[in-house]
């Protein structure tokens, strides 16, 4: 497969902008218009605020290279999954053209296209939240560009079957996108090493959700060397900042024991909270999240009396197809697990 092939004529054509520190990284700086006197707020540990951030976030490329143990020319950092999201249309899809999303699913992928100006086609998942090949492939159309699939999805909280990703990279001819959010919560490894085998496709992945650091927004993507060096050269020139790049980087080297400690704990308590939900009455799907998606009817009305009387805030997806009567529940911690079981007791 040729990658330069599915890239939008004007971005191959594309010079992309030269940043300052793209060019010299070292040395006495006059050349980016910087306040050489410092900068007005300190933060210990991370001096040279001042200074623009590395364009590349080279430091931290090397730490996710680390942590998954694939080659840094194959990661492409970016400020969270939804601007990975965004430059992959951006790159891919024309303006005439198309996206393809299962659904439910994620919902960025539709407001990222719709952003853009591209249309979304979407296709719905079958009973058990698994993809319709035989309702993808009659639908297919070459029109369609990039295929988002989320895995494990959200809100569903299942893995979509490895047999079908592998089917659909293998025949599809355009990009293929697995987000793996949630994959460090799945009993199944990640598809990052699927990359070797398949040029089209591209797995995401973050640090907001397991790492415990959605508040640094860092996202990154593996994929073919291609692919993100077109992502390097469409995404602003300092797209991830020094303090969020060192933040992440020193969470992957250092902070692995607490991460794995946390997770386990996340997968007791789910465990947990999805037994009390059940002897609550609620019709509780399967997950490999750190989510549960439910059911129970009228569970939209209860859901605003919680947040409005209790200030206890669940996602409901009741309008969303195939979950009507269905919200979903991040897993907390133990005592604030507790709190919403015995809130919902008090309106069941």
């Amino acid at each position: 497969m040729n990658i330069d092939s599915l890239v939008r004529p004007n971005i191959r054509k594309l010079k992309p902008y030269s940043s300052a520190r793209s060019l010299y990284k070292s040395g006495v700086f006059f050349d980016a218009n910087e306040n050489a006197f410092g900068s007005s707020a300190e933060l210990s540990g991370y001096p040279e605020l001042n200074r623009y951030p590395d364009p590349y976030s080279s430091d931290l490329r090397k730490a996710i290279s680390g942590y998954l143990g694939v080659e840094t020319n194959n990661i492409f950092a970016g400020n969270g999954s939804d601007e990975v999201i965004d430059l992959l249309i951006r790159v891919f899809v024309n303006p005439n053209e198309a996206i393809a999303v299962m659904e439910p699913t994620y919902g960025m992928y539709r407001v990222a296209a719709d952003t853009a100006g591209v249309k979304v086609v979407s296709y719905i998942l079958d009973k058990q939240f698994q993809i319709d090949l035989a309702s993808l492939w009659k639908g297919l159309s070459p029109n369609i560009k990039i295929i988002f699939l989320c895995s494990p999805n959200n809100p569903t909280g299942n893995l979509i079957r490895l047999e079908s990703i592998q089917e659909i990279c293998g025949r599809f001819s355009g990009i293929v996108v697995v987000d793996e959010a949630y994959v460090e919560f799945a009993s199944t490894s990640s598809l990052v090493k699927e990359i070797s085998n398949f040029k089209n496709l591209v797995v995401m992945r973050t640090l907001s959700k397991a790492w415990g650091l959605a508040g640094i927004r860092i996202g990154y993507a593996i994929a073919n060397e291609a692919i993100v060096e077109y992502l390097d050269k469409v995404k602003p020139p300092y797209n991830i900042n020094r303090v969020s790049s060192a933040l992440a980087a020193q969470a992957l080297r250092n902070g692995s024991a607490i991460m794995t400690q946390r997770r386990e704990t996340t997968l007791e308590e789910r465990t947990k909270l999805s037994r009390e939900l059940e002897k609550l009455g609620f019709t509780v799907f399967p997950s490999e999240a750190n989510f549960l998606l439910v059911k129970h009817p009228g569970i939209s009305n209860i859901a605003k009396d919680l947040a409005e009387q209790d200030g206890i805030i669940i996602r409901n997806f009741g309008n969303k197809p195939m979950l009507e009567d269905c919200v979903r529940i991040t897993v907390g911690t133990p005592e604030q697990n507790v709190l919403l079981i015995n809130s919902l007791k008090k309106r069941l």
